[in-house]
């Protein structure tokens, strides 16, 4: 398929190809037509460019340099894996545009004064007293305290208590409402708790992703963006994930560290996969229980017979058992 993105180096051709070839229609729909995103309490589109992504790599790769990853290039597959995210990912945020098609600026808001202090009036000097004023005080004595002004018609009413405690009730109400996991990762955290010790790779789409804890381990060891998902909680929970393009190569290094891994797939199947023994440490690839027997020298070609007979019409496995047992005594005519 065609994609609307314009590529001006050679290394941004080669990902628009990639990118042709194995996006999904939904990824293909996202990069045409771009993506409605609220921002500022605005309803705006976004939209993402290669020179966009250029940026966003270059920032992936700075953060592998500053992890110390033991890497001393970034790998085809990692760029790629990367372009699937920037381009999937919503919360990443490319060219916005309003709803007239004019291009979004960020509204800087206006700066804050700090409140002027009014000078306070200097108190004035008493006026000075005369000798009769002070006996005339003398005389009435000390004024009589003032009492307290009735206070019933500063008490709430009736009906205004009622709706602070209507208040109050909500409140209480709303705190002890508990956010509602989302059913995706309900079903993520079933098949955690059945494997507790295992990595769970759960596929989604055109990505296969890990959640919580081990996303962040897994942030660390291999060239993956730690993100986080809304999986209905208060926080996002973190999150990384990778292409299924490239899933044998990421199952290869999750294994080769050392880690026990569990793949969820589409149709809700659970598979374990098998030990870093059953791993191509050269590329990555996952070894078939065939390949590892014939790697370690377990399968034994069965042994040349005679060209000149015509052994069609027999077993082979039965003729090679026969082989073994009489050897030279075994004549076929």
């Amino acid at each position: 398929m065609k994609l609307n993105l314009e590529a001006k180096t050679k290394e941004q051709q080669r990902i628009k190809a990639y990118l042709e070839e194995n996006a999904s229609d939904i990824l293909a729909g996202k990069i045409k037509n771009g993506v409605l995103i609220k921002k500022d309490g605005k309803i705006l589109l976004n939209r993402k460019t290669m020179d966009g992504f250029m940026s966003f790599a270059t920032e992936e790769a700075r953060k592998q340099a500053e992890k110390g990853a033991r890497y001393a290039m970034v790998e085809d597959a990692v760029v790629f894996g990367w372009a699937v995210h920037y381009f999937e990912e919503d919360s990443i945020e490319g060219t916005l545009f309003n709803e007239d098609g004019s291009e979004y600026k960020t509204q800087s808001k206006p700066a804050v004064k700090a409140p002027t202090a009014k000078a306070q009036p200097k108190p004035q000097p008493k006026p000075q007293m005369s000798m009769f004023d002070l006996m005339g005080e003398d005389l009435e004595g000390k004024p009589e305290e003032e009492k307290p002004e009735d206070d019933e018609d500063t008490m709430p009413s009736d009906e205004e208590i009622q709706e602070i405690m209507a208040e109050i009730a909500e409140e209480e109400k709303a705190k002890q409402q508990k956010p509602t996991t989302s059913p995706v990762y309900r079903k993520y955290l079933e098949v955690q708790d059945r494997y507790p010790q295992a990595v769970i790779a759960m596929r989604l789409g055109d990505f296969y992703e890990v959640f919580g804890k081990n996303a962040e381990v897994l942030a660390n060891e291999l060239p993956l963006t730690l993100t986080g998902r809304d999986c209905g909680l208060e926080s996002r929970v973190p999150m990384v994930g990778f292409p299924y393009h490239t899933a044998e190569m990421y199952f290869g290094k999750i294994l080769s560290n050392g880690h026990t891994l569990v793949v969820m797939e589409n149709d809700d199947e659970v598979r374990e996969l098998p030990s870093a023994q059953g791993v191509d440490l050269e590329t990555g690839e996952i070894l078939s229980e065939e390949e590892m027997r014939e790697f370690d020298g377990d399968i034994e070609e069965p042994k040349d017979l005679d060209d000149g007979i015509d052994t069609s019409a027999f077993d082979k496995d039965a003729l090679c058992k026969l082989d073994e047992m009489f050897g030279d005594k075994l004549t076929l005519r």
